[in-house]
């Protein structure tokens, strides 16, 4: 394990990232979702199916170990969502790295995509992805209870927050999350600021113009009972993006590398040796 703090080309914001594996190995890009940590990757960092590749994983900007500015400005741009992500590859000399980005983090990558394109990049695994957010096609993709405690995430009361964040946790999953794993996700998302969680949720970007132009390598993963983001969002993705593979995980919802770890990592390392055709 390697921890090191990296800084973003454009405001020079911290943000912490960690390593696991084989330094020498075909480089994994693990991205946390909306209030979390790069921890909730845990299944993955210790996986003997990923044991032989550079994974590395980071706190989002606003949140965990990272740099967490309160103006919304630093959220709203996604010039600087880019340019996290391409500072992370450039300090650390990712060649043709896989990005995997769960939940919120498709927009970040998408971000990413908008701004350098998809070249240096081996391939892209939307895990229960976001690819839009803010607008009316966003919303009919949005699981009604997400959307009904979206304004709790963003609540000054704590007491109400807290109560949204855990309805939302506890139905995060099909399976019951264990109990340690549950106060760990809740503490994540109660370290981000209010005001990033209101910036985050002020986005309005529909990206399928981005999506639709992908030409590297992409698996989409996606859970049929995520009630976050709706299967009907990785379909629509799937449709848009030539040769895409869509993996459906029944009986699962918004987090299926935590709630069936075995068949994610085993998906996601013939993906990635794939990419790398070895």
């Amino acid at each position: 394990m390697k921890r090191l703090f990296i800084t973003s080309k454009i405001d020079n914001i911290k943000l912490a990232v960690e390593e696991f594996g084989n330094p020498i190995g075909s480089p994994i890009l693990l991205i946390h979702g909306f209030a979390q940590s790069y921890w909730c990757w845990k299944k993955q960092f210790f996986s003997t199916c990923l044991k032989d590749f550079r994974i590395i994983s980071f706190d989002l900007r606003g949140h965990g170990r990272s740099e967490k500015p309160i103006e919304g400005k630093s959220y709203l741009d996604s010039r600087l969502w880019a340019s996290d992500i391409a500072s992370i590859i450039d300090n650390l000399k990712l060649t043709r790295p896989i990005i995997v980005a769960w939940s919120y983090s498709g927009l970040v990558v998408c971000d990413y995509l908008r701004h350098y394109g998809d070249t240096l990049l081996g391939g892209i695994n939307f895990v229960s992805a976001r690819t839009k957010i803010g607008t009316h096609a966003a919303k009919r993709m949005s699981g009604s209870l997400f959307l009904e405690l979206a304004p709790g995430f963003c609540s000054k009361n704590s007491k109400d927050r807290t109560i949204s964040v855990e309805r939302f946790l506890d139905n995060l999953t099909e399976c019951k999350i264990a109990d340690p794993d549950f106060y760990e996700m809740l503490g994540y998302n109660l370290t981000v600021p209010v005001e990033v969680c209101q910036a985050l949720l002020q986005r309005s970007v529909d990206n399928d113009d981005i999506v639709s132009n992908l030409k590297t390598p992409t698996l989409i993963t996606h859970g049929d009972k995520d009630t976050s983001v709706l299967l009907s969002m990785a379909k629509h993705n799937h449709s848009l993006i030539p040769e895409s593979q869509l993996s459906v995980y029944k009986e699962t919802g918004h987090a299926p590398f935590y709630e069936k770890p075995e068949r994610f990592n085993l998906e996601l390392a013939r993906f990635v040796t794939d990419c790398f055709g070895s």
